[in-house]
């Protein structure tokens, strides 16, 4: 069990990304590079290597079912600017704007997140439902889908499926029945009404529901290793001595969930099988057994990204910058199917439910519009024996033969005679972040649910109790409640407290990772635990967990805060841009332009400095009392395409305050705009000009 006691730390009782810098390349075990890479020449498999180097880019989608204008904006006000993804037509990068805060802006903070306009999903994961429209839409026309998401956890494919296909059921289906809970609320919270939301064994349901389906989904468990840039030792696995039986453990899983899927699949439908891994066994071969079954290859749209010689799609990490993906799909050849076998139900009474009167269903759609401005979806209302009232699909014969696997029979629409929280999830509005996590969590979203009630509380003490809750509900914390518990004692500068939570952390057993350990050193950074700080890091290190350039931006603070510039400049070489930007305000407070102008350029051969490295800059400029460098570096950040903030103007005008330029000073101040801080900064320049005119002789009294 690992437990780190720290030095000299005060006992404090708590109440209750830009471009960053190339990472080294990942060693690939021999096995891995005979197996995976041997299709790839030297120099290509270089450049693999290298891009694997790189942080992962973040990534969301946006929902056509639930995005609300200028939605763009609202996201940049949030520190979160857009670029559009090459492989989607709703999907976006994410360029977090870059502060000197302990991290940057998480996505799952944002009211957008919570509301469910925007769905955090990498860009290579929107691949196959991207690539099934175009096919869909060739196949079926304007038809509406019969959808079933054989592995749906936690969401993303199958709230896609819903914001993108034209779609009258959607069987998302997940064996845990934790997961399926937050798989439900997912979709609820995305707005999607037409789910059904299954807790079952995936291999099975093809024999319960043979030829029902237009479309299937098999985003089948794989090794992962495309996702070599989230998950440094997802390549190691292939240097283990059980790696032969692991891999075949999981083939044989892909296999009956590819041979479960095409049995459920109707003929004329389409099956798309799809994994976030590399190697040809789980890709290829698992793909060429389903021919042998009689599967037809659909050849996927090349103009997302070249295919394979078979028709396949097969994203490598170098190629777009972004995580790896493989993507096939196929086409079941139409026979005749005995329209009888298909049909055949029992009443809805031996189902357990009472068909709702057509008054009872005008009153209730009258009572729906009125609280929520909502209308009531196409489906059938009923009630079960509790009188609660459910909205089922219309295709009762699927419903009955699924029943028993079903965490619900439709959505929920009353509940002891109030509307359900399941329906004001869908129906959405205008409700606060407070009130959509609370009906999400009521909604079955668990621990996801809990952890975004910690991201999204506003200090320590607050967290705090939002993680005990989570422990009173019976929820076992994981290492991304434990960290975002940590961030919170950082962003308030209670190293005591988040050292604290680390140790309970692994107390409890929860293996502490890079960020666990980068965000501990950034608490005592902050709280001024300089001794503290640098042994979290020492352990980090004999622990054998590889530093990012988060940890060194957060183990420079706690040296500069220390004042040990020379400490912090022998880190100089491992930095972000935000900790070349705390390098550089360093050296701007003592005035020394050629370190700061030097840190600049060692900045800019791996990064782009962004506004505030340059606002620091300045300010170094202005400390030397040098204007005109002042007003150049205004020049450059403005070449850049960098917008000038009210933090820069200030810095500017007060810089020609001291120096008593006093009309270029106001030339600023109108440029920018009127503002506390510009005026602030204005009142200091007429003062300075002022204290330095001579006094008038005192009247002498004769």
């Amino acid at each position: 069990m690992l437990r780190v006691a720290m030095v000299d730390v005060p006992h404090v009782a708590h109440q209750a990304t830009g471009r960053a810098r190339m990472r080294r390349a990942p060693k690939a075990p021999r096995r891995f590079l005979a197996n995976v890479c041997a299709g790839l020449g030297g120099c290509e498999l270089r450049r693999l290597l290298r891009s694997c180097g790189r942080p992962p880019r973040s990534a969301l989608r946006v929902s056509r079912r639930r995005a609300r204008p200028q939605l763009g904006r609202r996201l940049a006000r949030e520190g979160f600017h857009l670029s559009p993804s090459p492989l989607s037509a709703d999907g976006f990068f994410i360029n977090v704007q870059e502060t000197l805060s302990c991290q940057a802006p998480l996505l799952g903070h944002s009211l957008m997140h919570h509301s469910g306009e925007v769905y955090g999903q990498e860009a290579t994961s929107t691949l196959p439902i991207e690539s099934l429209r175009a096919v869909a839409e060739q196949t079926f026309g304007d038809q509406p889908l019969c959808v079933l998401d054989l592995c749906a956890a936690p969401g993303s494919k199958a709230s896609q499926v819903a914001s993108q296909l034209h779609i009258d059921l959607l069987v998302a289906n997940e064996p845990q029945k934790t997961r399926a809970a937050l798989l439900q609320a997912n979709l609820l919270r995305a707005g999607v009404s037409e789910a059904l939301i299954l807790s079952m064994d995936g291999t099975r349901i093809g024999a319960i529901m043979p030829n029902a389906f237009d479309v299937v989904l098999v985003d089948a468990p794989c090794s992962g290793e495309g996702n070599i840039r989230k998950d440094p030792s997802a390549w190691d696995r292939w240097a283990h001595n059980d790696h032969p039986q692991q891999l075949q453990s999981r083939l044989n899983l892909q296999k009956d969930l590819m041979s479960s899927g095409w049995q459920a699949l109707r003929p004329g439908g389409l099956l798309v099988y799809s994994t976030c891994t590399l190697n040809h066994e789980e890709n290829e071969r698992q793909c060429c057994q389903l021919q042998e079954q009689g599967a037809q290859v659909v050849r996927l749209d090349e103009q997302l990204v070249p295919s394979t010689p078979e028709g396949f799609l097969r994203v490598w990490p170098h190629w777009l910058d972004v995580e790896g993906f493989f993507v096939a799909c196929f086409y079941k050849e139409t026979t005749h199917v005995d329209p009888a076998a298909q049909m055949d139900c029992l009443s809805l009474g031996k189902m357990g439910f009472r068909r709702l009167k057509t008054s009872e269903v005008a009153g209730l759609q009258e009572r729906v519009l009125q609280e929520l401005h909502f209308s009531l979806p196409p489906g059938i209302p009923v009630m079960d024996k509790e009188e609660d009232v459910f909205l089922l699909t219309k295709r009762l014969p699927l419903l009955q033969k699924l029943l028993p696997h079903t965490l619900l029979p439709g959505i929920r629409l009353l509940s002891k005679q109030q509307i359900s929280k399941e329906l004001r999830l869908v129906a959405g509005g205008n409700l606060s972040s407070e009130e959509w996590l609370d009906l999400y969590k009521s909604a079955g979203g668990g621990l996801g649910a809990s952890s975004l009630s910690l991201k999204s509380a506003v200090d320590a003490p607050t967290a705090w109790k939002a993680f005990q809750e989570m422990k009173q509900q019976r929820l076992e914390p994981d290492i991304v409640s434990y960290n975002t518990l940590l961030n919170a004692f950082a962003k308030d500068s209670d190293g005591a407290g988040a050292q604290e939570v680390f140790n309970e952390m692994t107390d409890v057993s929860v293996t502490p990772g890079v960020v666990s350990f980068s965000v501990l050193i950034e608490a005592h950074a902050r709280a001024g635990h300089r001794k503290a700080a640098e042994q979290a890091f020492r352990i980090m290190q004999e622990l054998g967990l590889q530093p990012n350039e988060v940890t060194y931006t957060a183990l420079l603070r706690a040296r500069l805060l220390s004042g040990d510039l020379l400490g912090a400049e022998d880190l100089q070489n491992e930095l972000n841009v935000v900790g070349y930007t705390l390098l550089i305000d360093a050296y701007a407070r003592v005035g020394n332009v050629e370190k700061a102008e030097a840190a600049v350029d060692a900045l800019s051969m791996n990064a782009a400095p962004n506004l505030a490295t340059y606002t620091a800059l300045m300010k170094a400029y202005s400390r030397a009392h040098q204007l005109q460098g002042a007003e150049a570096v205004m020049s450059r950040m403005k070449a850049q395409g960098l917008e000038p903030n009210s933090i820069t103007y200030v810095t500017l005008i007060a810089a020609h305050g001291k120096a008593k330029s006093l009309q270029r000073a106001e030339e600023l101040y109108k440029e920018q705009g009127p503002n506390l801080a510009s005026a602030t900064a204005m009142i200091g320049a007429y003062g300075r000009l002022a204290s330095s005119q001579p006094k008038p002789p005192a009247n002498s009294v004769r």
